[in-house]
């Protein structure tokens, strides 16, 4: 070994190749400088000297904390003073006899400790030995038969990381061999191993082209320079700046190159964890990659995902809000991995048809039925006479919705607020009496929840409408049923997007701020603020929060903030508005004009009677389920909020140290918190686990079924072209643009096809403007079909794999009415 003294070796030392010394981590650090790549200055120190602290180690038995030798405390303090000569900091890495290796990576099993000064060196050495008889690290090495028991640690020079991540030289799902991939946040890369920010993440492929992009909203970092080495760690990181890349394209391709580098040099695909600072680029790890691609879960039964959900976001839902929605939710289901499936078996039996596997996953997934597909009298009866059970228990409340009064709808808002100020009222319970509202003398308006159920009816009026023009009018283009059942200027999400048309012309109205706010280095809010409170966009604004305030992207998650606490989506939204300045449509003529093409296909004035009630009917619970989701949310933000309480109690007796790990427990655990029953280190392996587990899933793609085969739309051989089908008909040509953010889509141009993986209300304000939507996730009974369909816009739902097989910019042609669309060139 060479100097500062025998206990510790340079990492550009020989005995570092040996990781049976020095541990896997320092053995790849030290290849990585033999091969001339970009690695922060450090020194080991091996086995030996932890052998010498800690003799005869074994996992079955942890010792008592060892006194620092005296020779290795001088090593200490000269490593210190050479690597930080103005007393800036070091960082100490555990390097565990191994660890990093193609069996085992014990990422995040052991500790790390950054900005370690002279002082507190000794104590972080000892910390990072005792590491290896944590719990999770002894349980993750009895499952992996680790070998080997040992601790070697590193001690590097600190790297002041604006930006951090991870690269793997290959896609870790096997999704994409060929491709490498990228994570990115801003500040140390301690929040993205804990699970605590979700990255940007990028597709590079051979030649260094982004092929995929997605820009997440990075709310937290940990600071490249922490002041407060008592205080917390995470630091907010500026509105503006959560929703900028953290790399940009050249940046990432260097990266990605470097991993490819060390990949060949070892012969394994490689995950390399790195961090710039300023321009300058560190590599501060690589391993194999000893991640497999995930493994479907086994579950007993047969279960399909529920679309309503799965429409609105693709993400899994935090634990707190699969406990709480478990209570509340009719027995049909159950939450797998964070998502909602239905109970195929129970629903089969409600189903008026025989049905073999294929087509029964279709039904419950909200696709079309064949036209052949034949009534079952036995199961008709069956059904009849559940109707009618259900009827004589529930009838009164299917009767007071069938003719409600939208405008009576309020009333429900009205009971939120009584709830939110009662402050005995505890979230749970808050809950069940917003959504299941027992109370059978309340006015009907105040049963959101229960009419948002009731509206469902219009499914069956819909295909009951389409089965009587197959034979009446069997030459009638049933596309122009969209134009003929659409909801109106009375569905409160269209209403929603002209308060956006209006707060960009006021916008538009100071040519000054109109001008600003288009500026891509502007902070919105921060525009916004400089106004004055009586600026007449800022008390547009205001007026509008005050109306829509409620929602956000991703209404049923109680972990997003919504609107009213932040309100830089709506911003955005101006900011597009103004950008595209999209035309208004006026659906009314047309549906004038679709009505009497229809009676002319009608032979009988009674038909057209008939089919005119049931376009009726199916006209009014559009617009009421449409409603009652506005309404129904308003009790998901004061849910949000009474959590949000408990929360801020939490922080404040320090049971909780960080925002939103409230969200990763169950209802009771928060409880047992706030009564003093659990403290911070009873929950915060779990949190941690939790939010991995839940960064895990939200990657993956949902299955649609669980133990039944269901039908995936067939592409062409070549990959060009993508079925679907069709929520809005209409043929449109233009450029795609992959979406995964509506906050994010503030440079969509009109005449661009957008392309997202599901949409919910909050995406409403794109759909003007767009020449045409494709998602990923939904049915015509969606959200996207629904306002689609008001505003003229073709929309393909339910096409597997949009957001991947389509490339940014690609041109398309997009034939909603036939359920097709073509790549025309990528």
């Amino acid at each position: 070994m060479q100097d500062p003294g025998a206990w510790a070796a340079p990492l550009t030392d020989s005995i570092c190749a040996d990781a049976s010394l020095t541990g896997g981590k320092a053995a790849g650090l030290h290849q990585l400088l033999t091969a001339g790549l970009p690695v922060p200055p450090g020194y080991v120190l091996p086995l030996p000297v932890f052998e010498a602290h800690l003799p005869a180690a074994v996992p079955a038995h942890k010792p008592e904390r060892p006194a620092i030798n005296d020779d290795l405390r001088t090593t200490l303090a000269r490593i210190c003073q050479e690597l930080s000569p103005g007393g800036e900091a070091v960082v100490v890495r555990s390097s565990a006899i191994g660890e990093d290796s193609a069996q085992a990576s014990f990422a995040g099993q052991h500790a790390t400790y950054y900005y370690v000064d002279a002082e507190s060196i000794d104590k972080a050495v000892v910390d990072c030995w005792l590491s290896l008889w944590s719990e999770q690290a002894l349980d993750y090495r009895a499952e992996r038969d680790a070998g080997a028991f040992g601790m070697a640690v590193i001690i590097q020079r600190m790297v002041q990381a604006e930006r951090s991540g991870v690269c793997f030289s290959c896609d870790p799902t096997g999704k994409h061999p060929d491709q490498a991939v990228l994570e990115a946040t801003w500040g140390l890369g301690a929040a993205l191993v804990d699970g605590r920010v979700s990255p940007d993440r990028f597709h590079i492929d051979e030649s260094g082209r982004i092929t995929a992009r997605r820009i997440a909203r990075k709310r937290l970092k940990v600071a490249e320079d922490l002041r407060d080495r008592n205080g917390s760690r995470l630091e907010p990181i500026p509105l503006k700046q959560q929703t900028e890349p953290a790399v940009s394209d050249i940046e990432a391709a260097q990266l990605a190159t470097m991993a490819r580098q060390i990949a060949a040099d070892t012969g394994t695909a490689q995950d390399v964890e790195w961090a710039i600072d300023g321009d300058e680029v560190f590599l501060l790890q690589s391993r194999p990659i000893t991640g497999q691609p995930p493994v479907t879960p086994k579950v007993e039964g047969r279960w399909v995902l529920f679309k309503p959900t799965a429409e609105n976001f693709s993400e899994p839902m935090t634990p707190m809000t699969v406990d709480l929605l478990r209570r509340v939710v009719p027995p049909f289901g159950r939450f797998i991995g964070g998502r909602f499936y239905v109970n195929v078996d129970l629903l089969a039996r409600l189903l008026p048809w025989d049905l073999d596997d294929e087509s029964l996953a279709d039904v419950l997934l909200m696709r079309p039925l064949p036209e052949s597909t034949q009534l079952s009298p036995g199961r008709v009866a069956g059904l009849v006479a559940l109707l009618s059970g259900a009827y004589l228990t529930g009838g009164v409340g299917w009767h007071r919705t069938a003719n409600l009064d939208l405008s009576k709808l309020s009333a429900f808002e009205s009971r939120c607020r009584q709830v939110l100020d009662a402050g005995d009222i505890k979230a749970l319970p808050a809950l069940t009496q917003l959504v299941l509202n027992d109370h059978p003398f309340r006015p009907a308006g105040e049963f959101a929840v229960q009419a948002n159920i009731s509206s469902v009816r219009y499914f069956i009026l819909i295909e009951a409408l389409r089965r009587l023009l197959s034979r009446w009018a069997p030459d009638f283009d049933e596309t122009k049923l969209a134009l003929i059942c659409s909801g109106g200027a009375d569905m409160l999400s269209q209403q929603m997007v002209e308060g956006v048309r209006e707060l960009a012309a006021e916008a538009a109205a100071d040519s000054n701020f109109a001008e600003t706010l288009k500026r891509d280095d502007v902070d919105l809010q921060g525009a916004v603020l400089a106004l004055g409170e009586y600026h007449p966009f800022a008390i547009a604004l205001e007026r509008f929060m005050n109306r829509f305030g409620h929602r956000c992207v991703r209404e049923l998650e109680l972990m997003t903030p919504r609107w009213w606490e932040n309100n830089t989506t709506v911003l955005a939204m101006v900011r597009s508005f103004l950008a595209r300045e999209p035309e208004r449509t006026e659906p009314y003529g047309l549906r004038l004009a679709a009505e009497d093409e229809l009676h002319q296909a009608l032979k009988h004035r009674w038909q057209r009677r008939i089919a005119d009630y049931l376009a009726e009917r199916i006209r009014y619970y559009v617009t009421l389920r449409e409603n009652t989701r506005y309404y129904h949310t308003m009790a998901m933000d004061v849910v949000r909020q009474k959590l949000k309480a408990l929360e801020q109690t939490l922080l404040q007796t320090g049971r909780l140290r960080c925002e939103d790990d409230l969200f990763f427990l169950e209802y009771q655990e928060a409880m047992a918190l706030e009564l003093g029953q659990l403290e911070w280190q009873d929950v915060e392996e779990r949190i941690r686990e939790r939010r991995l587990h839940y960064q895990d899933r939200a990657l993956q793609t949902p299955p649609d079924t669980f133990n039944l085969e269901a039908r995936i739309p067939v592409l062409s051989d070549d990959g060009r072209m993508l079925m679907g089908d069709c929520a809005s008909p209409g043929v449109a040509t233009g450029r795609a643009r992959i979406i995964h953010d509506p906050t994010l889509a503030g440079d969509l141009k009109a005449g661009e096809i957008l392309v997202a993986p599901y949409t919910d209300p909050a995406w409403t304000p794109l759909f003007p403007g767009a020449a045409a939507i494709i998602v990923e996730v939904g049915s015509f009974l969606s959200h996207a079909g629904t306002v689609a369909r008001e505003y003229q816009v073709p929309c393909l739902v339910d096409v597997h794999g949009a957001t991947t097989r389509i490339s940014d910019g690609a041109e398309l042609r997009v034939n909603a009415s036939e359920g097709w669309v073509e790549v025309l060139t990528p």
